[in-house]
């Protein structure tokens, strides 16, 4: 997803400024990569997908917090009220929060199953962040497209794979049938 684009769209901002996560404090950095990942604990485990969009995150995030990246994991398991509210006054500036919703809305939609602890969650977070239902909504809605069309982008690739296997067995059924009767 490029995030710049999302927030640029959400927010109406056509800025050229080019929004990076690397920009923001270690602290920053570190409750946001906490809070994705205290979201991706809330059904009582974390998948290999969410697994996954947390290394894409803390790629985004910077080198100092892939290497934490365990250790934010272990944290988050139980939730903590003390660490969320720290966490919470870290995220600043409204880009930084959008793009926050954005990738707690890709984590809890990585298992397919947006699940009622994960929508919870994320309303309690949109409005500790100050974030107004319809912008919650504006950015939903945006996740919720991407989702739609890398779901649709799989399907077809899937689809093309089984196509050309079918082809390939079918030549070679074909070569089969051709040496017996020859």
């Amino acid at each position: 997803m490029d995030k710049n684009k999302l927030i640029a769209d959400v927010l109406g901002d056509r800025s050229d400024d080019n929004f990076s996560l690397k920009d923001f404090s270690f602290d920053r950095r570190y409750a946001y990569i906490s809070m994705v990942a205290s979201l991706a604990w809330s059904d009582g485990s974390i998948d290999d997908r969410e697994r996954a969009i947390l290394e894409e995150i803390t790629s985004e995030l910077g080198e100092d917090i892939q290497v934490v990246l365990m250790t934010v994991i272990n944290e988050t398991k139980d939730f903590d009220i003390v660490n969320f509210n720290k966490w919470v006054g870290k995220i600043t500036g409204m880009k930084m929060k959008v793009s926050l919703m954005a990738d707690l809305l890709l984590t809890a939609f990585a298992d397919s199953v947006y699940m009622q602890a994960e929508n919870f969650y994320m309303k309690y977070v949109s409005g500790k962040l100050g974030i107004s239902f319809s912008l919650y909504q504006k950015i939903f809605r945006k996740v919720q497209k991407y989702m739609e069309e890398v779901q649709a982008r799989k399907e077809r690739e899937e689809m093309e794979k089984t196509i050309t296997e079918t082809e390939k067995n079918s030549g070679l059924i074909h070569r089969f049938v051709n040496s017996i009767i020859n």
